[in-house]
């Protein structure tokens, strides 16, 4: 019997169902019809209502948005159960709830809050059919904060795809900007008239993760990153360098559904600096190949870049005789292939220079003997190694741009008036440096032997000679702190280890320090001053 009702009750369910899809019911044209009934609600204010045992099991309360910003919403129930939707205009659910009873109170309490563009929308209180206690009074108040967006969005939106991008310009100028709950992608759009680095500075406030996107002209991803979120904070800080070539291009902030906080305001900024090219290149590079290779002089500098757009630069140099050629590249990148072809295209040499750990900066400088006839030069991105801007220089062998690929060394020993160092001299053309430092000497401190005494109106003084000394230094006082009455005595010659003042006044304290000086040609180094003696006269 229990089988039998179990399958009438599935058979019954089936028919409601066909018949419903027969009718053509549509759940959200049934809640748009619903919604239309909605109350008048006054951002700010507090409403009541209640849910009765014979009343709608929906209660709607329209209201409007002037612009994107973060809606709060706090509220409570005198109910076990209840749930909570806000709608857009169009009746599309956007957020729903059922927040937690408070078994002691006995009554439910929320405060939440979101992100929504400007326009109209429709918040639902809704009675939980299924609950213990599904009827009683509640109260909400939903307040507002506008997030100053720059470019301002409504009904889900206005710069969504690449066909709607907010133009944005790369002079420093700060955008204020939103991801919302119908709202989480923005897209920005921008013109580089020049090659050169544009860079991207944004704070995201209380979001804890979000993708940003490069795109070119043609709609081609270019780049994609996700930064990470300072836990402290709880803000998310961009800081990105972007080297490209001129053209147009669409940087895309996107945020995650499923993120603890996926939503919120966010500023940005880009800025631009030319890498005033030699060689002008646009829409991803115009000397890509051994074919398009631009024009070198010997002996001249030309300026490139490596973009992440733009990967690779060929230039061509003729040689009117054979000769020794050095090749010289400076970057501001970690790695980097610097490569020598031919005028067939074999590749003759290539080199994988390296940043220098002290000047941040790859400094290649090599040499090449050719004979006579063309040839061709690349500069290519190098996996990992970053990209940037770069210097070339080819030209024939000279004093002036020598590798200095052999030295010889000599060493000097430091002295009390000067370092000691290393230097270094090219055998190829004498070009020094020096290195290695060592620093100055330091005479010893001085110090006065624990038998010196005091006679009448007299101190008798002994002290430790200090080696390489060309004398000392005496001061004495009968101010603790040296500051009044200090009379400083002269002693040459090293030897010397004893002196008496004299004429000093009877039955009184004086303070004795000593130091040892070093003279040589017509400079002077002092040692450092003993610790204080005190000494009283009879």
């Amino acid at each position: 019997m229990k089988n039998l009702k179990q399958k009438m009750a599935v058979a019954l369910l089936m028919l409601t169902f066909l018949f419903i899809s027969a009718a053509g019911w549509n759940p959200a044209e049934a809640e748009a019809e619903s919604i239309t009934y909605a109350k008048a609600y006054t951002l700010g204010t507090k409403c009541t209502g209640m849910i009765t045992e014979n009343g709608d099991t929906k209660q709607y309360y329209k209201f409007t948005l002037p612009e994107s910003g973060k809606i709060t919403l706090t509220g409570s129930a005198r109910m076990s159960s209840v749930k909570l939707h806000i709608y857009d205009e169009n009746a599309i659910e956007l957020w729903s709830d059922e927040p937690g009873w408070n078994s002691t109170s006995e009554v439910i309490s929320i405060s939440d809050y979101d992100y929504l563009t400007g326009g109209s929308y429709y918040f639902c209180v809704e009675k939980n059919i299924y609950a213990q206690k599904s009827t009683g009074e509640f109260e909400f108040l939903i307040s507002f904060t506008a997030a100053g967006e720059s470019f301002r969005e409504s009904n889900g939106g206005s710069n969504n795809s690449l066909e709607t991008a907010s133009i944005v310009r790369t002079d420093g100028t700060l955008y204020h900007a939103q991801l919302s709950l119908n709202d989480e992608k923005d897209f920005f759009k921008f013109t580089l008239e020049r090659s050169g680095k544009v860079n991207l500075s944004a704070t995201f406030y209380g979001i804890s993760r979000v993708e940003w996107k490069l795109y070119d002209g043609n709609g081609v991803e270019l780049l994609s990153e996700e930064p990470g979120w300072n836990t402290t904070t709880e803000n998310i800080v961009i800081n990105d360098d972007v080297f490209l070539t001129s053209g147009t291009y669409y940087a895309v902030i996107n945020t995650y559904e499923y993120a603890y906080h996926p939503r919120g305001r966010y500023d940005f900024s880009l800025s631009f600096a030319s890498s005033n090219e030699s060689f002008a290149e646009t829409n991803g590079g115009s000397n890509n190949t051994i074919a398009t290779a631009s024009s070198l002089t010997l002996g001249n500098s030309y300026k490139g870049q490596i973009a992440i757009n733009d990967e690779k630069d060929f230039y061509k140099f003729t040689l009117s005789s054979s000769q020794t050629v050095t090749i010289r590249v400076e970057a501001g990148m970690e790695h980097l292939y610097v490569k020598l072809y031919d005028s067939s295209g074999e590749e003759l040499k290539s080199w994988v220079p390296r940043k220098n750990s002290v000047s941040q900066k790859i400094n290649l400088t090599e040499t090449a003997v050719l004979e006579q006839g063309m040839y061709y030069l690349a500069v290519v991105h190098y996996n990992y190694g970053g990209y940037g801007d770069y210097t070339l220089n080819v030209s024939s062998l000279s004093k002036a741009n020598c590798p200095h690929e052999r030295y010889e060394s000599k060493w000097y020993a430091p002295t009390y008036f000067a370092k000691g160092y290393r230097k270094y001299t090219c055998v190829l053309c004498g070009h020094s440096y020096k290195g290695d430092y060592q620093p100055v000497r330091r005479l010893v401190q001085g110090y006065f032997y624990s038998y010196c005494y005091a006679g009448k109106g007299k101190l008798s003084l002994s002290w430790f000679r200090v080696s390489d000394a060309s004398g000392y230094q005496i001061r004495y006082c009968r101010n603790k702190k040296f500051r009044n009455g200090v009379v400083t005595k002269m002693i040459k010659g090293q030897a010397k280890s004893k002196k008496t003042l004299s004429k000093l006044k009877r039955k009184k304290k004086y303070y004795v320090q000593i130091r040892a000086f070093k003279k040589s040609g017509g400079k002077t180094v002092y040692g450092k001053w003993s610790a204080k003696k005190c000494l009283k006269t009879r």
